[in-house]
């Protein structure tokens, strides 16, 4: 589950550096997917830890992969160092690729503004476009170089 999540952010990195825009929110949604059913998997490995601890005698919450590979008996033992090890590394993956999204969702963000900014004028610090009598304030910067274009 982990890797499928892995994937999913990887899709919309590549999304997003493709300037694939009309694709993003259905690569986010299908993301949030996967966040869901790692929930439910997480949900479901913490039940196996408290069946586990109570076989053990030990807290739960001290089961953590490393002391499960220290704990457990030969072969688990390895198998549960070998699975700390890669888990490890695809959070450090998963954490990167998530970084990567952002900073090219935040660029994309910022085009987009600045588009706004070409279309219409920079914004100005005025709430609204029309003055007290109703009529339109042609000193505002809010869709003065809309209105020049047209």
């Amino acid at each position: 589950m982990v890797t499928h999540l892995l994937f999913k952010l990887t899709v919309t990195r590549l999304l997003l550096a493709a300037d694939e825009r009309r694709f993003v929110a259905q690569a986010l949604a299908e993301v949030e997917t996967a966040v869901d059913a790692l929930r439910q998997d997480e949900y479901r490995r913490d039940e196996a830890l408290r069946v586990l601890a109570g076989l053990w005698g030990t807290d739960p919450l001290l089961l953590t992969l490393a002391e499960l590979a220290r704990l457990a008996p030969p072969p688990f033992d390895h198998t549960f160092a070998d699975h700390a090890g890669a888990f490890r590394a695809l959070a450090a993956e998963i954490d990167h690729v998530a970084r990567e999204n952002r900073v090219l969702a935040q660029g994309d963000l910022q085009m987009v503004a600045d588009q706004l900014d070409h279309l219409t004028g920079p914004q100005l610090p005025v709430a609204s476009t029309y003055d007290a009598s109703g009529q339109l304030d042609a000193t505002t910067g809010v869709g003065r170089r809309l209105r020049e274009v047209f």
